[in-house]
């Protein structure tokens, strides 16, 4: 099955079933395929043919999911572009996928306007309807929805009949936490079989709501939203962007069951001074880093009919470990252990798996992996070293003899210090035990004498207070020396991807360039070493 097929079956087996609620308006599965049939049809009227490219660059909305699922329906591969993408990431990455149509924003139409002239390609530009006030419609630009209506109507299901669902249809740009982001090519059948696998893990139901708010163009957002709801007949009760009072608001009155978020969303509801019940909310599903083991215990407290899924895994594999709600009270600093259809290994730099206990790379056989990465044959062939259906991750862990996995970092973020690898994930959890830290980060700097060492980044809870001598100490009472970060930095927020992942060279470019000031107002202190 192919992702339109999907769609045109959910709208026969529950047409007049909510899909999409936004703002007081609710949109049906009845009118989701409708909508999705006429961009397909006006795509396939522009000359689109199946295997052709198109890109989107916009904020969260019905339109959004509906061009989505047209762009699919047509036999299109449609690139997913950052909805606070600058004009250069937009020129760069719509180039480089070919697009010869391209939705975008009102809120993103100067950046578009400003990336226009690199993409001569594009040959229709399509302005989405927007809530706000919106710029006026430039002479270059059409508004989406009069082109859409205006497409002949050539019957459902005729542009990509018979096409395999081994085929590509979508482009997702990876995260780019330690460097340039890379396009992804995604299949329809990768796309459906992760939906399945996490409506099982979520426990959706025809009927349930999902709350969210998280960016349609990220990985997260496109399994849940955007497959996980159609599949199983759920409603998306869709926030423009997260606002503790609306989403206190929404799950008090909604009927809200399964809330998604990053750990960040999560800790920003836990520290909303007004408290609000749930009464519904069954399940809470996040990712993008393991949480605090004492903001765990608050979660357990503030949503106490909540059951806890952590998801693990990257654009390119898709999920691959799932630490569910039982083991976050025994193995709270996990990402859990692999799920019934996916295998997990951990190796080292030669493919060699390593023991229990040692560190080495995740390397993931899942039913969910990528085709390979757009126009980056190298890249392609890095990724698959291992086997072409092992995908390296890049990320490094432990496994203990239960075959939980802890991740130590990203290998691109291993700092050696002195001839010691130093693994910064470990030294976070450390500084996340500080009752003042709310969240940390950690990355390798030069170093004179010892060619790499460790600098903290913190943020610090609401009204609490620490400085770098006291975090030092904390972490001298955990941690062996080598493993004591020399510097500390106090921050308000750090630089993160749209589905809330730090930055991690943005952060080491940030304090390697001009660190920010402690507490107290001096430079951050660069504690003795050992």
């Amino acid at each position: 099955m192919r992702i339109g097929e999907m769609i045109r079956r959910r709208a026969r087996a529950s047409p007049r079933a909510e899909f999409w609620r936004e703002g007081g308006r609710a949109f049906t599965y009845g009118q989701l395929d409708a909508d999705s049939e006429r961009v397909a049809a006006a795509l396939a009227a522009d000359g689109l043919a199946p295997g052709r490219r198109a890109a989107i660059c916009a904020g969260n909305g019905y339109p959004y999911a509906v061009c989505h699922f047209g762009a699919a329906k047509a036999g299109l591969v449609l690139a997913h572009l950052g909805a606070r993408a600058p004009a250069e990431e937009i020129a760069a990455q719509a180039e480089r996928c070919d697009a010869e149509a391209l939705f975008f924003g009102a809120e993103q139409q100067a950046a578009v306007e400003a990336a226009r002239p690199r993409l001569p390609r594009v040959r229709r530009w399509l302005r989405l309807p927007s809530a706000a006030d919106a710029p006026p419609l430039p002479g270059w630009a059409q508004a989406y929805e009069p082109w859409s209506a205006s497409a002949p109507d050539s019957g459902p299901g005729g542009w990509d009949a018979g096409r395999p669902d081994d085929e590509p249809f979508q482009i997702l740009f990876t995260s780019g936490t330690t460097g340039v982001p890379k396009g992804a090519l995604i299949s329809h059948r990768a796309k459906l079989r992760q939906g399945m696998t996490h409506a099982i893990n979520l426990g959706l139901l025809p009927g349930d709501r999902i709350l969210s708010a998280l960016p349609l163009h990220h990985q997260f957002a496109q399994w849940l939203v955007l497959v996980c709801a159609p599949l199983t007949g759920a409603t998306v009760a869709a926030q423009p962007a997260f606002s503790p009072a609306a989403f206190r608001a929404a799950l008090e009155r909604d009927g809200i069951t399964h809330l998604p978020a990053v750990p960040t969303l999560l800790y920003r509801l836990l520290d909303d001074p007004q408290p609000a019940p749930a009464p519904d909310l069954r399940m809470i599903v996040y990712g993008a880093a393991p949480m605090d083991p004492a903001r765990i215990r608050q979660v357990r407290a503030r949503f106490p009919k909540a059951r806890l899924f952590q998801g693990f895994g990257q654009t390119e594999t898709g999920y691959c470990l799932g630490l569910h709600d039982a083991d976050h009270d025994t193995r709270p600093e996990s990402v859990g252990r692999p799920d019934v259809f996916s295998q997990v290994r951990l190796v080292d730099g030669q493919g060699r798996d390593v023991p229990p206990g040692a560190v080495g790379e995740i390397v993931a056989r899942t039913p969910y992996l990528m085709n390979g990465y757009l126009k980056d044959p190298r890249a392609t062939a890095e990724y698959f070293a291992f086997g072409r259906e092992w995908g390296r991750t890049g990320d490094l862990a432990r496994r203990d003899g239960e075959g939980f996995f802890t991740l130590a970092g990203r290998k691109q973020e291993l700092v050696i210090s002195g001839g010691v690898n130093l693994y910064p994930a470990e030294v976070e959890r450390v500084l996340l035990t500080h009752p003042a830290v709310a969240e940390a980060a950690v990355v390798g700097v030069p170093d004179a004498e010892w060619g790499e060492s460790l600098h903290a980044a913190v943020i610090l809870k609401p009204g609490a207070a620490a400085d770098p001598a006291a975090l030092e100490a904390h972490c001298r009472a955990a941690l062996a020396g080598p493993k004591v970060p020399r510097r500390y930095s106090f921050h308000a927020d750090f630089p993160r991807t749209a589905g809330g992942k730090v930055r991690k060279f943005a952060l080491r470019q940030e304090v390697v360039e001009a660190p920010p000031a402690g507490p107290g107002g001096g430079k951050p202190a660069a504690p003795p070493r050992e």
